[in-house]
């Protein structure tokens, strides 16, 4: 190979090197991050494990009621010395080998223990399958929630950004005023101050908004860069035919995985008293034997070897009459940990129902400051353009316009805040009542992919000056 066809061959490695890195990584979408979630949620993941062994316990308890199959076999080298005491016979020594075989097969026929433990390992696999449903949905909320705490991060030090960008426009304006003797000392060290705070301000938002990146991958594992994508600003929640709370409530009430699971946790409950009051109970087994045993040679000297076939059939009947004790206490035991699913079952209803209350007040609230923030924008876009005007005509001052821009930029946060906190309640809602799905976060990414890579801060949302 000649170096300039070697030199010819690392300029096209690098070139085309050039041309990966030179390509924008590809924008994470909930849809990605739901199938990250569900690779790498280790809360996830500890429930679907759960749900595994709970699958195999089923089986272990259904392999007590099948038969019970054995075979046990050996095969030895004997070394046998005889000597008859007080005779003049010599003492006889044999050499031998000797096999034996048994094959036992037992079948339960009455057994009242092992049948309740298998009705009770699948009431507990019922249980682990609705905590799994659980788990699945506190992570869809856990992802929503955390997704959208890093887009109001973003938003927060988006605002954070414009309002230090204002307050160095009103320090540079006062620091001409003092210049030209208009403004005082004191109004300039005032100015610099919202200024030094306004920095602060912006850089605690940017911290805040790494801290809530690192939490979102608590769920999805580990990002390399994140870029939360905008929502645009011609998305406005519409109000869902949410029905009434108690119709919510009563959903929840008999569809909550989390309900259901302690429902099936307390079935498992009263099965375990009943297999512990059965410990009491006779058991009857059909037992069949069958061995063969070979040795070389008799027990005593000179006798003849011999191979024994020995086959056996019948039933064994085995009747507890007393344990110590033992027995009794496992009983109390097992109705002591019923009453104690039966106030976990409790406390699970509660818990969803607050979970649906609070979802429910929380979106009513969030609709009622996306109202206010709407006509907070209104209202500072109207002061915008009055200032604005003003000054044109020298009534106001470039203060008043800085002031106005202000109010503008923290309604439009407020609005941010209020579309998210409107659609993790709604979440919310939906996961207390069990029928939160992957579909309903992945329809957001068509709102984003028609978002804006950048919020003007300066301006309404469309429409927003029409409404109502």
């Amino acid at each position: 190979m000649s170096l300039s066809y070697l030199i010819f061959i690392i300029r096209v490695v690098l070139a085309l090197s050039a041309c990966l890195v030179a390509l924008p990584a590809q924008a994470l979408t909930l849809t990605e991050a739901i199938r990250l979630a569900r690779q790498s949620d280790p809360v996830l993941l500890s429930a679907e494990a759960a749900l595994a062994a709970s699958q195999e316990r089923t089986v272990q308890a259904s392999a007590n009621l099948l038969p019970q199959v054995s075979v046990t076999a050996n095969t030895m080298a004997n070394r046998r010395d005889y000597e008859i005491v007080n005779t003049l016979t010599p003492v006889a020594k044999d050499r031998y080998n000797s096999n034996s075989v048994q094959l036992s097969v037992t079948q339960p026929l009455v057994s009242n223990a092992a049948t309740m433990a298998r009705v009770q390992a699948d009431a507990a696999l019922t249980q682990s399958a609705y905590q799994y449903k659980a788990v699945e949905q506190d992570m869809l909320v856990r992802l929503a929630q955390a997704w959208f705490d890093v887009m109001l991060a973003r938003d927060i030090a988006d605002f954070a950004s414009a309002q230090a960008a204002a307050a160095k426009l009103q320090w540079e304006q006062t620091m001409r005023a003092t210049e030209l003797k208009i403004e005082a000392g004191p109004a300039l060290e005032g100015a610099r101050s919202k200024y030094d705070q306004a920095v602060s301000d912006s850089a605690s938002a940017e911290a805040d908004e790494s801290i809530n990146a690192a939490m979102l991958e608590q769920i999805i594992g580990t990002l390399k860069v994140f870029e939360p994508p905008f929502l645009p600003d011609d998305y406005v929640m519409a109000e869902f035919h949410l029905g009434t709370l108690e119709q919510w409530l009563s959903q929840a009430e008999t569809e909550s995985p989390a309900i259901l699971a302690a429902l099936s946790a307390l079935e498992a409950a009263q099965d375990e008293v009943k297999k512990q009051r059965a410990g009491h109970d006779p058991t009857l087994d059909i037992v069949a034997t069958y061995g063969n045993n070979y040795q070389a040679v008799g027990t005593f000297p000179g006798q003849s070897g011999y191979d024994i076939k020995q086959r056996a059939i019948g039933l064994q009947l085995n009747i507890p009459l007393f344990a110590g004790g033992g027995q009794d206490a496992k009983i109390r035991e097992a109705l002591a940990m019923s009453e104690k699913a039966a106030q976990d079952l409790e406390t699970a209803r509660r818990s969803v129902r607050l979970a649906a209350k609070q979802a429910w007040f929380g979106w009513l609230a969030g609709n009622a400051h996306q109202k206010a923030a709407l006509q907070s924008m209104r209202f500072a876009m109207t002061s915008l353009a009055s200032a604005t005007d003003g000054k044109s005509k020298g009534i106001k001052t470039e203060l008043d316009i800085l002031q106005a821009r202000q109010q503008l930029y923290g309604a439009r946060r407020d609005l941010q805040k209020s579309r998210y906190e409107l659609i993790t309640s709604y979440f919310k809602l939906k996961s207390a009542a069990g029928a939160l799905k992957d579909a309903d976060l992945v329809a957001f990414d068509a709102w984003f992919a028609r978002g804006e890579n950048k919020t003007d801060w300066s301006r309404l949302p469309d429409g927003v000056a029409d409404t109502p």
